[in-house]
């Protein structure tokens, strides 16, 4: 399968599904946490269960590189095309919402006021509640364009292991000169100092926080069948271990060890193997939930349309929250629910009405009178 990669490839959609349905997930229980007191309910329930679906960008990660050297592993690609397909696909919308995003929040359609916000949100992918994920796919992107051959010709496992090793160095790092610092430093003092500090403020926005991921993919993506062997071995006792750590985390948070936010923090060698351990064990998952007849044509439904459910998710849910939840006598779990139920479809409705393609389709589709033959009885 690997050497005509014809057909379609229906590993990851349920690795992609379940990937939206996280980042919806904790952007309903965020809500819900800093809404304590008129939405009482089991907090710690609430504070768990967010921190331990704080993975979805990794599992995105993961399938984007997994899917850029499946697809592309020793052709010649013309990149032309690739980029092409990226600006209708990806970029365009990225900026037609990024836009609605700015002039929803500062409500006002003066390009004047909202000009330069709409720009730092734009590089920055802080529209709204974020969109920081779009600039970082981008980045892999960019990455694969420069690192397509080496990486085709020099990929060992072992490389993949010592990226392990290195990401692991540089979220110790991090943590040690800034969220506990061990020395007084003058961040100020020099320019590669406000560097590298700029570098630890904007982290979750760059590749390089995501390096072991991606290269992971990459692997999986060159060697899908060893991969696919290796998982189907490994995945109880992966399976364990993130059970393992999932209770582990949960009680270091429950029990006071670390505060909520430090709980938050995704950038931790711990929630590295975490994730790490849950997707070796979901992937076999994944492949089987792909290779069902009927299963697999919804999940490769639900895998279409991640995008827009990321794009325009937040503003439904605030939508919901400002308007709508409040004026509903109903419990928390219930609420929690119909927002998660009800989110996905209208996202994608108004995804697709807000798409190039789409005005392009509706001016060009008029309705056409039927023609008639006679045919004298013929």
């Amino acid at each position: 399968m690997n050497r005509d990669r014809k057909g379609k490839f229906q590993d990851l959609n349920a690795l992609f599904v379940f990937g939206a349905a996280t980042v919806l997930a904790i952007h309903i229980l965020g809500f819900f946490i800093q809404t304590n007191r008129e939405y009482p309910w089991n907090t710690d329930m609430e504070a768990v269960l967010l921190i331990l679906l704080r993975f979805g960008r990794s599992l995105f990660i993961f399938a984007t590189g997994m899917l850029l050297f499946y697809w592309y592993q020793k052709r010649h690609v013309d990149w032309g095309n690739f980029w092409r397909k990226r600006w209708w696909t990806i970029v365009l919308p990225y900026i037609i919402w990024t836009a609605i995003y700015t002039m929803f929040k500062l409500q006002t359609v003066n390009p004047v006021e909202w000009a330069g916000p709409f720009l730092h949100s734009l590089f920055t992918g802080s529209a709204f509640y974020h969109l920081y994920y779009i600039p970082l796919y981008l980045q892999l992107n960019v990455l694969f364009f420069f690192c397509k051959g080496w990486v085709e010709k020099h990929l060992r496992f072992w490389m993949v292991g010592l990226l392990f090793v290195i990401q692991n160095a540089v979220y110790l790092g991090y943590h040690y000169l800034f969220a506990d610092p061990q020395w007084a430093i003058d961040w100020s003092g020099h320019p590669l100092l406000s560097l590298i500090q700029y570098g630890y403020i904007t982290s979750q926005n760059y590749v390089y926080m995501y390096l072991f991921t991606f290269a992971l993919g990459a692997y999986a993506g060159l060697n899908v069948d060893k991969w696919r062997l290796w998982t189907a071995r490994l995945r109880i006792p992966a399976a364990l271990v993130t059970i393992g750590i999932a209770f582990w985390i949960a009680y270091r948070f429950i029990s006071d060890q670390v505060s909520y936010e430090e709980s938050l923090n995704i950038f931790d060698p711990l929630y590295l193997l975490y994730t790490t351990s849950f997707l070796i064990s979901f992937y076999p998952l994944s492949r089987y939930l792909g290779s069902l007849p009927v299963i697999s044509g919804w999940l490769s439904q639900g895998a279409k349309y991640n995008m827009a459910i990321y794009m325009v998710h937040p503003l439904i849910l605030f939508l919901l929250e400002s308007y709508v939840i409040f004026r509903l006598d109903w419990s928390v779990p219930v609420l929690i629910t119909a927002m998660f139920v009800i989110t996905p479809p209208l996202s994608i409705f108004l995804y697709q009405h807000t798409q190039i393609s789409s005005w392009k389709r509706g001016s060009g589709n008029k309705e056409r009178r039927p023609v008639f033959m006679k045919t004298n009885g013929a």
